[in-house]
């Protein structure tokens, strides 16, 4: 039986938006995508593009997963990084880890 993982979402308009999806391979950036809440996904999840970057919340970032060499790449040259907040969504697969994490989609480039 798989598990609901939500998540709290601040659009770029200051929207506030729970999005609940059940626990599995799929990644934030799928979801986030699906929700049609500002996540463009424009590579597909292939860390080529940064068009669905969020900041997360500091206390948040010791939970998920070191960001790779190419994560960290893409977002040094995004215009919003935040080393302290800044993931690509693609790069974070959905797991009970992200219950109730609150994260903003980043602005756009």
């Amino acid at each position: 039986m798989s598990e609901s993982i939500s998540v709290n979402v601040t659009t770029r308009e200051g929207e506030q938006r729970t999005v609940t999806q059940g626990a599995g391979h799929e990644s934030l950036m799928q979801v986030l995508y699906e929700e049609d809440i500002g996540v463009e996904a424009i590579c597909g999840g292939c860390t080529s593009c940064a068009t669905c970057h969020v900041l997360i919340e500091p206390e948040w970032m010791s939970k998920l997963p070191e960001r790779d060499q190419a994560e960290l790449m893409l977002l040094q040259y995004a215009e919003h990084y935040d080393p302290d907040r800044s993931r690509l969504s693609c790069q974070l697969q959905l797991g009970p880890e992200l219950d109730g994490m609150p994260l903003t989609i980043a602005p756009e480039e």
